[in-house]
């Protein structure tokens, strides 16, 4: 088996504290390597870190003079309706002074946030961030290569037009096989297009933005700093104060529900 074959095999849980030592928790229910490793370590955080800064100046994700072609675009109308009329402020969905807040670090080529996407993420818009009950921040993660940054800088321009989210979610829902250059420009201008008040122009023209450049950083250094290996991760935590890693045993909202009443029983 080769080394690549051992790697997208390999399942790395994302650390807890317990009594000062690390454990390691169990991963989803039903789950099959859909979780992928980043190194370890400073080392890890030190490549990551650096991949976002050389990316800005050699990436490119559109912008040309004449605008590509689309691709027809699944679940555009169930992803618009889930997300109608939710506040989206940058990399913040939900109402900002909500009780509980929680990051999610993600990578648009990862299968398991894919997964996450699909199986949870509905149920807790609908249950608990359109009530104001929980807040979302996302925390975009590129390791999975080239596809992974460049639908990231996508994501993350269409943040500065408070349109992250259906980005996001649109990209998950029309995701392709790993490194197969699926992230195409044709793709991501179709899914631009397809979000109801997104300027698909402006996304284009800002993928390298010191904006874009600062989130990525930002989002790869707290994934570093919390000890996440692997996506997706999660921190939950009262809105303003401090977050913990969070383990879900399963992709559905069941899973999060026990560790979102706990900090909404303590909110009030």
């Amino acid at each position: 088996m080769s080394k690549g074959a051992r790697v997208r095999q390999q399942r790395v849980q994302a650390p807890q504290k317990r009594g000062g030592r690390r454990i390691k928790t169990p991963q989803p229910a039903g789950k099959t390597g859909s979780r992928r490793n980043l190194y370890l370590g400073v080392l890890g955080a030190v490549v990551v870190l650096a991949a976002v800064l050389v990316g800005a100046s050699v990436l490119s994700s559109g912008g040309s003079s004449s605008s590509p072609k689309t691709v027809s675009i699944s679940s555009v109308g169930a992803t618009n309706e889930l997300l109608a009329g939710i506040p989206q402020n940058g990399i913040v969905l939900g109402n900002p002074n909500a009780p509980v807040t929680m990051q999610e670090f993600a990578d648009i080529q990862c299968p398991g946030c894919d997964q996450y996407m699909r199986s949870a993420f509905p149920d807790i818009v609908r249950k608990y961030v359109r009530p104001g009950k929980v807040r979302i921040e996302w925390k975009g993660i590129s390791f999975l290569g080239p596809d992974s940054e460049k639908g990231l800088r996508y994501v993350n321009a269409a943040g500065e037009q408070n349109k992250l989210w259906n980005v996001a979610e649109l990209l998950y829902r029309n995701q392709g096989t790993e490194n197969s250059g699926w992230v195409t420009n044709e793709l991501l201008r179709s899914v631009g297009e397809a979000v109801p008040g997104l300027d698909a122009d402006k996304v284009e023209a800002n993928v390298n933005s010191s904006a874009v450049n600062r989130e990525m950083a930002d989002a790869a250094n707290e994934f570093s700093t919390f000890g996440l290996s692997s996506t997706p991760g999660f921190a939950i935590g009262p809105t303003g104060g401090t977050l913990q890693v969070f383990n879900p045993s399963a992709y559905s909202v069941d899973a999060f529900a026990p560790t979102f009443a706990k900090y909404l029983k303590q909110s009030r």
